[in-house]
């Protein structure tokens, strides 16, 4: 054969193979499905009526992987939403539940252990707690992803929740802010990887008219925080010293007695009186030793129910035995029937050569690239970091910018924990509706996953914009509840689109590098805030993270692809 036949072998092995994927899936006429493998003819639609599409090719896949994947969502199809999905959705969500719930923890402790901290260290230190956290977000985002293309899902999803309920058991009893500082990387690291691998276990495990769940079950989001800021609240309330407008804290309390020298033993007692020492400051201590509790009682209960492996994980992974197999259990989880067989699988490799063999060997980094373009990569990759820088940096320097202008911050030490905790709990309850919505609206005709994105982004950016004008807390408030349903309404869009444009083959590298972006400028603007919160002063942060989210609403318009009614490979 001559070298040009050579080179144009390849390209027309992968026309007869999506031409052969295609007769198999929409081929009725060769008998009974349950003896043939042969999908029935069926049209399947979203809630809102669009038709769902099973592409015979996806971007950064190889076409025997691309044909697998179009009859194993077909068969998912088929099988539809059923129990075992319903039961699936609800344990993920307690992961993202959990997520929130940690997070939402280090706000809840901060004042208070930082407080404490003022024993061994001069000055304020409760923001190295935060710091500690995103680094172990930004590294545990990374790696949990990545780690789970290879060892599976399943074993990343049981892990990382171990791994946050015993970091808060151990972490409430650390005798230093040093060794809490280190069990915050470490919850962090769980914490992250866990919200990233539960994205991915739904959406395997999904049929691709219900993809949509994704987004979702980031209603768990504004759950976690609310039930860990009532949890909070009653703990910080009645074991917490130090905190609070009419309390003296540690640090007032022993300058107090370095002025007075210790010189009578009635000045000595009247110092004393007025400490907060750590035996009556064990309020965050309590907090964490209940989450960690709760954390390890939700995660045995997960023995309650069967958990497989996702079958796009295994078919991946070229185990197609155990694909078929996985298939029949749900369908008789189900209560279902389905037609797929090992054979159906086995027709599809029965085409294949050498030469397209050497297509799975593209790097990650590559098949990535693919799947979006290297522009839409980009864009992708833009969104995420904006979510993980802006919002921080407008939550301090809104606060900065507002206090010229007569509005006191609200902050542990400057308001009554009654007021402090029921904004938060204000905040997380306006938290709940934005996925809800977002959910609704990308599977509407017309509008979809782009569209969604590009509008919340716009919004956002407009109520960044807006919240300057405020001129009382209560004023502050309301941008404060309209700006936290915005951000898990986009942070909902932004996961699901990231997790359907990704194949399975490298999903978890596409969104390790994506939660790298996210969790490594969320720890910049830390950083920023932290030690150059004096020299960046005025309104410049605000008016950059406002103006940053209106732009980026092109870069949601600018990727190429529109996930809405496609199944993800």
């Amino acid at each position: 054969m001559s070298s040009e036949d050579d080179s144009i072998a390849p390209t027309r092995n992968l026309e007869a193979q999506s031409a052969f994927a295609s007769t198999l899936v929409n081929d009725i006429e060769k008998g009974g499905p349950s003896k043939t493998g042969i999908r029935p003819e069926k049209e399947h639609k979203n809630m809102f009526g669009v038709k769902i599409k099973t592409p015979e090719s996806h971007a950064g896949t190889d076409a025997v992987f691309a044909a697998k994947a179009q009859l194993l969502n077909a068969a998912m199809l088929d099988v539809g939403m059923g129990r075992y999905q319903w039961l699936l959705f609800l344990m993920t969500g307690v992961g993202w539940f959990l997520d929130s719930f940690w997070m939402m923890s280090f706000s809840v402790i901060a004042p208070s252990a930082g407080n404490e901290a003022q024993f061994f260290f001069t000055g304020n230190n409760d923001d190295y707690l935060f710091i500690s956290l995103f680094v172990g977000l930004t590294v545990g985002g990374t790696l949990w992803p990545m780690m789970s293309d290879t060892l599976g899902r399943k074993w990343m999803f049981t892990s990382t929740i171990v791994l946050m309920g015993m970091g808060g058991l151990v972490g409430a009893g650390m005798p230093s802010f040093t060794g809490l500082c280190v069990v915050g990387f470490v919850v962090g690291f769980a914490v992250a990887g866990n919200q990233s691998v539960d994205a991915m276990i739904l959406l395997e495990s999904l049929p691709a008219s219900h993809q949509f769940m994704v987004a979702l079950q980031g209603v768990f989001w504004g759950l976690g925080q609310l039930v860990a800021s009532a949890i909070g609240w009653a703990f910080i309330e009645l074991y917490t010293c130090g905190t609070g407008p009419d309390e003296v804290s540690t640090s007032q309390s022993m300058g107090q007695k370095r002025a007075l020298g210790h010189s009578s033993s009635a000045s000595s007692s009247s110092s004393s009186s007025s400490s907060c020492h750590y035996v009556s400051n064990k309020g965050w201590r309590y907090v964490w030793w209940t989450f960690g509790c709760i954390t390890i009682f939700l995660y045995l209960c997960r023995f309650v129910f069967s958990f497989y492996e996702t079958p796009k994980f295994l078919l991946a992974r070229r185990r197609d035995a155990e694909v078929t197999q996985l298939v029949k259990d749900i369908a008789l989880y189900n209560k279902r029937q389905i037609w797929i067989t090992e054979a159906s699988f086995a027709r599809i490799d029965s085409t294949i050569n050498a030469s397209e063999n050497e297509l799975r060997t593209k790097s990650r980094t590559k098949s990535l690239v693919s799947s979006l373009g290297l522009g839409g990569t980009v864009c992708l990759a833009l969104l995420w970091m904006a979510m993980g820088l802006t919002f921080i940096l407008h939550e301090t320097y809104i606060s900065n910018y507002l206090a010229t202008y007569g509005v006191s911050k609200v902050t542990a030490l400057t308001v009554t924990r009654p007021y402090l905790y029921s904004r938060y709990l204000y905040i997380a309850l306006c938290a709940i509706p934005g996925p809800l919505i977002a959910a609704l609206l990308i599977e509407v005709k017309g509008i979809g996953r782009k569209r969604t994105g590009a509008g919340i982004a716009i919004l956002t950016g407009l109520f960044m914009l807006l919240a300057t004008v405020s001129r009382s807390r209560e004023a502050a408030l309301a941008f404060e509840c309209i700006l936290s349903f915005l951000k898990y309404a986009g942070l909902a869009t932004l996961t699901v689109y990231t997790v359907e444009i990704v194949p399975t083959q490298t999903r978890g590298f596409g969104l390790g590098v994506m939660m790298f972006f996210w969790g490594v400028f969320g720890l910049i603007a830390y950083v920023i805030t932290t030690f150059e919160g004096s020299v960046v002063s005025g309104g410049g942060p605000v008016w950059f993270s406002g103006a940053f989210w209106i732009v980026l609403a092109g870069a949601w318009l600018a990727v190429p692809i529109e996930t809405q009614a496609v199944a993800a490979a």
